[in-house]
């Protein structure tokens, strides 16, 4: 039986060092788990850029740990590994997927001597189905402290927990998510100056591809590029074109 308290094996915080002097600090998405970045950190290595993929508090063990944490913990969790990070590193990238996205946008914000340059994907501005979750957000707060994923299939539901992702949501922790992005990432995006790639896919089921073209208008970038890809779902670290996405997060990087 899993622990409550015990972290899933593949969900477990990582540091791969290749021994330059570049990092790419890649952080997952609400409810997901470092296990998500698994795939692009390994071929970053490869490419000669160092790698570390932090655990965002409350993810990667059990779902009721996740109701004890608010936006302000994820977010924390991120800005440490930046701090520490900025002691040994020479030039450090935040590669955001989904919620993550978010949380890497915000901290390119507020640490622009720090942060040389942000990827993000699948960026959370607008949702599919926003308006809908919205009416209902009120009476799932009062009545329902959870919620399911209908998204997740059952034949796969094992390997998705198994990596350390969630299926039951706290219903708290939505109105934590949709907090940061009204009071944080819609507000903040206007101080981002540094190099920016954003990729979003057009067939995203979860987030609307217009939360990319949202981040690119908004960011104040003069090295900016939006990259709208068809055929990819919400995660376009498990799509058949995740070597064009693979390639462009390393090009980008290394050309800054």
């Amino acid at each position: 039986m899993q622990s409550n308290t015990k972290i899933r094996e593949k969900a477990k915080p990582f540091f791969i060092d290749a021994g330059s002097g570049t990092l790419a600090i890649l952080v997952h998405g609400f409810t997901g788990s470092p296990y998500d970045m698994k795939e692009l950190a390994e071929f970053l290595v490869s490419k000669g850029i160092s790698v570390k993929v932090p655990l965002l508090a409350g993810h990667g063990s059990h779902w009721t740990q996740l109701e004890k944490t608010s936006y302000f913990d994820w977010w924390e969790t991120v800005e440490n590994e930046l701090k520490n990070s900025s002691k040994r590193f020479k030039k450090i990238f935040l590669v955001g997927y989904s919620f993550g996205g978010n949380l890497s946008l915000d901290l390119a914000a507020r640490y622009p001597d720090i942060v040389d340059g942000i990827t993000t994907m699948g960026v959370s501005v607008f949702l599919r189905k926003e308006l809908l979750i919205k009416m209902a957000m009120p009476f799932f707060h009062l009545f329902i402290k959870k919620y399911k994923k209908k998204y997740v299939k059952k034949e796969y539901l094992y390997e998705y927990e198994d990596s350390g992702c969630y299926v039951m949501v706290p219903t708290k922790n939505v109105y934590d998510f949709y907090s940061f992005i009204n009071n944080y990432t819609k507000r903040e995006l206007h101080k981002i100056e540094m190099p920016s790639l954003i990729i979003h896919s057009r067939d995203d089921s979860i987030t609307h591809p217009l939360s990319s073209q949202f981040v690119y208008d908004k960011i104040n970038s003069s090295e900016k590029e939006l990259l709208m890809l068809d055929d990819v779902n919400h995660n376009p670290l498990t799509s058949k074109r995740k070597d064009i996405i693979f390639n462009k997060i390393n090009e980008f990087i290394q050309s800054v």
